[in-house]
């Protein structure tokens, strides 16, 4: 079934004159299910944000370790935060939604370490890169055991989503992961490649937790700014939403508020600390060559049109 959502998405597209397709040249397991429809596409509901749009929404489950580097029994600045979200739903925009997982799998894979306290109006952590390939947990060095998986990676650099249409079992569901197999199993061998990678690179970009949940739990929030991609990409156009100071904020790949919980009883024993369920959103415009498709489609359909009225 989701071999074919490509093709049914461009053919739905051409037949009602959209751009709800997927890149075909370059498909990867995470392009298959964006719809590269845009454009840009702002709405506000009592003054707030809300997706509606070109946007394409992805839902997550994920696990997150906590590394008390002071060991104060606490949040300070210094200590990190890494783990992993699997994609499990995605609801693109003029598509029904679709779930991930019969035999595939979309990760991201991220590592933070906290540069502020205060960061925002009201005292929320601020999340920052790591920013220095010798320390144990930057990505480049916690993922490094497959080079390809942390090719482009920089210092700015706070996730990488890769992805597996090799099949999901729970042996290879990464929820299922131990701490010690996050450094170890996302592998060309074991079948995982690099979708894209996210960083806080522009001005706007944030990402913040707010500690407002009971012992160190919470929500967060993020913005961030998508630095290379696995496909075929013209442009990522801003997605926007709001900060914890109630601002504005657009960027290429959002976090539009996560709630962060205690991991399970079972995943605490596989050395996880939070659980957290979080909507993101992106909106992918297509490549020339790819609009070009489209124009062929176009005008085959408009030759069809031209033979039923002969």
């Amino acid at each position: 079934m989701k071999a074919n959502y490509p093709t049914k998405i461009l053919t739905a597209s051409v037949m009602g004159l959209g751009f709800a397709f997927a890149p075909t040249a370059q498909a990867t397991v995470l392009s298959n299910f964006l719809t590269f429809d845009g454009p840009a596409h702002y709405d506000t509901v009592a003054g707030n944000p809300f997706q509606g749009g070109g946007e394409d929404k992805m839902q997550d489950d994920s696990l997150s370790a906590f590394v008390d580097r002071d060991n104060s029994g606490g949040y300070s600045v210094g200590d990190v935060v890494y783990g992993m979200l699997t994609l499990s739903e995605f609801n693109s925009s003029g598509v029904p939604s679709l779930g991930v997982g019969n035999n595939e799998q979309i990760a991201l894979l991220f590592s933070t370490k906290i540069v502020s306290m205060n960061g925002g109006s009201n005292g929320t952590i601020e999340l920052g890169a790591i920013g220095n390939a010798a320390d144990a947990y930057d990505l480049r060095t916690l993922l490094g055991v497959d080079a390809g998986i942390v090719a482009g990676l920089d210092n700015n650099t706070v996730g990488v989503m890769v992805s597996n249409p090799n099949g999901a079992t729970p042996a290879t569901d990464p929820l299922n992961f131990t701490t010690a197999q996050f450094s170890t199993e996302f592998t060309a061998a074991n079948g995982w490649s690099q979708e894209l990678s996210i960083g806080l690179v522009e001005a706007t970009d944030f990402f913040n937790f707010d500690n407002t949940g009971p012992g160190l739990t919470g929500t967060d929030r993020g913005a961030f700014t998508i630095q290379q991609e696995a496909f075929s990409v013209k442009d990522w156009i801003d997605v926007d939403m709001l900060d914890y100071a109630s601002n504005i904020v657009k960027g290429d790949f959002t976090l539009d508020f996560g709630t962060v919980t205690l991991a399970s009883g079972a995943e605490q024993a596989n050395g996880w600390t939070f659980r957290d369920q979080s909507s993101f959103f992106v909106n992918p415009v297509p490549e020339p060559s790819m609009l070009s498709l489209l124009g062929i489609g176009l005008l085959g359909l408009s030759a069809n049109l031209r033979k039923r009225k002969a």
